[in-house]
C-alpha cells in the first residue's frame, strides 16, 4: 500500500505534503504480523497516538483520538491556507480512498460534519406528508432520532417507536422487533447499524430486503461501524447511511459521512442550497456544495482513511474484538456485575455495556476517572443508566486488566469514601 494522491501530493508553496510519507513508512513497518495478540505489532500502532501516558481511554464510542498523522495533516493543510496556498479538497481522491476502505460507489459519498447533520440531510430531504409514518427504535441516539421528530412534527406525519431487546439473542429477534411496528402508512424506517447503547449489530441487509419489497425507505444510522468493523456499504447502507468518522475511524472532529445509493443521489432534496443544488448531473456531489467550510478537516479524514488502510481493516477489527472479548469475559466473571451486551459474538463489535449491582454507573464513572484516569461513557438516555466501555487499537491488555481490577474491587467493596 502506497499513498499516491494527485492533488494532496501536489507541490504547494515549494514543498510536498508530509503526511503521506509518514503513512507509507508505517505501512512498511507493519507489513508482517498483526495478529490480535501480537503485542509488538500493536505497540507500534499505539505509538502513533498522542494520548498522555497514564490515561486509559475507553470512550472511543463518543470520540476517537486521532493518530499523529491525522493531526499533522489537518495542521499542514491549515497552515497552507494561512500562507494563501490553499490546497482545496481532492474530492476524487477522498471518495476513492473511502470506497476502497468501506466499499460502495465513490460517487455516493457526501461530507457533512457528523451523523447528526447527515441524518438531518436525510430527514429533511425525503418527501413526507400528513398520514405518513416513520418507524424507529428505543435504542437510537438523539442525533439519529431527533431529525425525524422535527420533520414529522412539522409535516404532520407520525413517528412510531418500537422497543428492541436490550440483550438480543439473534438477528431474527432484532428484525422481528422492528418489523412488528410496520403499518400500511410506514414510509421510512430509521435504525442504527450498531446501537450506541449496547453495541448490538443490527441485520441491515435483511431489513433492507424487506424494506425494498414494501417500498419503505431505509435510513441507517451508521455512526459506529466505519473503522470498527470491516464493512461493505454496498451491503449495509440501506438507502442512506449516515456516519461519524471522528469516532472509530479516528478522523478529526467535524468530519461526517453520508452515503447515498441510487436513485437517492438525484431524488433527495438538499437541506442546504448553494450553487448546483438543482443540477441532477452532479448526483450526490451537489450535497457537498456547502459554501465556505473548513477544508482542513477533510485533509484529516483522508489521512485517517489512509492510516487505517495501511494497518488494514481486518487486522483492526480483530484487535478491537480481541480486547473487547477480554474485557467482556472479565466483566462476566465478576460477582455483582450484569453485562447487558449480547453474548452472541456475531451481534457485537467493540463496545460492552454493563451494570454493577447497587451502584449508580455515574458514580462508577467518577471513581474510575479519579482513581486511574479512565475515560468511559454512561448511557443515561432512555433511563438505561448502563456503563459503556469501548476498545480500540490504542488500548492494551494491561489497561483492560487494570479496569477489570477496579470494577471487581468496586463490586466487592463499593466506592471508598
Amino acid at each position: 500500500m502506497t499513498v499516491d494522491r494527485r492533488r494532496f501530493l501536489s507541490v504547494l508553496g515549494g514543498a510536498s505534503l508530509a503526511w503521506p510519507a509518514a503513512v507509507n513508512a508505517l505501512a512498511r513497518d507493519l507489513q508482517s504480523g498483526g495478529a490480535p495478540d501480537d503485542e509488538t505489532f500493536w505497540s507500534v500502532v499505539r505509538g502513533q497516538f498522542l494520548i498522555p501516558e497514564g490515561r486509559m481511554y475507553f470512550n472511543n464510542g463518543t470520540l476517537g483520538p486521532s493518530p499523529r498523522v491525522v493531526v499533522d495533516a489537518v495542521a499542514e493543510h491549515t497552515r497552507r491556507v494561512a500562507q494563501t496556498h490553499p490546497p482545496g479538497v481532492a474530492w476524487d481522491d477522498l471518495k476513492t480512498a473511502l470506497s476502497r476502505l468501506l466499499g460502495g460507489d465513490p460517487e455516493g459519498f457526501v461530507f457533512p460534519r457528523n451523523t447528526t447533520e447527515a441524518m438531518n440531510f436525510v430527514a429533511n430531504g425525503v418527501d413526507l406528508g400528513p398520514g405518513d409514518a416513520v418507524l424507529s427504535t428505543d435504542h437510537e441516539h438523539i442525533g439519529g432520532l431527533e431529525p425525524w421528530k422535527l420533520v414529522t412534527a412539522r409535516r404532520g406525519a407520525r413517528l412510531d417507536i418500537v422497543s428492541l431487546p436490550s440483550t438480543a439473542t439473534s438477528s431474527e429477534e432484532l428484525l422481528q422487533a422492528v418489523w412488528q411496528g410496520v403499518v400500511s402508512s410506514t414510509r421510512v424506517i430509521c435504525v442504527s447499524h450498531l446501537t450506541f447503547t449496547t453495541g448490538t449489530v443490527f441485520p441491515i441487509p435483511e431489513l433492507a430486503d424487506r424494506c425494498a419489497e414494501n417500498d419503505i425507505v431505509l435510513a441507517v444510522d451508521g455512526a459506529h461501524p466505519p473503522g470498527m468493523l470491516d464493512i461493505d456499504l454496498a451491503e449495509v447502507s440501506g438507502d442512506m447511511y449516515a456516519s461519524s468518522p471522528h469516532k472509530w475511524l479516528l478522523a478529526p472532529q467535524g468530519t461526517g459521512l453520508l452515503y447515498l445509493t441510487e436513485p437517492w443521489r438525484e431524488q433527495l432534496w438538499p437541506t442546504l442550497a448553494s450553487g448546483g443544488w438543482d443540477d441532477q448531473t452532479l448526483g450526490a456531489h451537489r450535497f457537498n456544495h456547502l459554501g465556505t467550510f473548513d477544508e482542513s478537516r477533510l485533509a484529516g479524514l483522508l489521512a485517517a482513511v489512509e492510516w487505517t488502510t495501511a494497518i488494514r481493516m481486518p487486522r483492526i477489527e480483530a484487535r478491537i474484538r480481541y480486547l473487547r472479548s477480554m474485557l467482556e469475559t472479565g466483566l462476566r466473571s465478576i460477582d455483582g456485575v450484569q453485562v447487558v451486551t449480547t453474548p452472541e459474538e456475531g451481534l457485537k463489535g467493540g463496545m460492552v455495556s454493563f451494570l454493577v449491582n447497587g451502584l449508580e454507573s455515574a458514580a462508577l464513572q467518577r471513581h474510575l476517572s479519579r482513581t486511574a484516569n479512565v475515560r468511559s461513557r454512561v448511557i443515561g438516555e432512555y433511563d438505561y443508566r448502563w456503563m459503556r466501555l469501548s476498545t480500540h487499537v490504542y488500548n492494551s491488555p494491561e489497561q483492560v486488566t487494570r479496569v477489570l481490577e477496579l470494577v471487581a474491587d468496586t463490586a466487592r467493596s463499593g466506592i471508598p469514601a
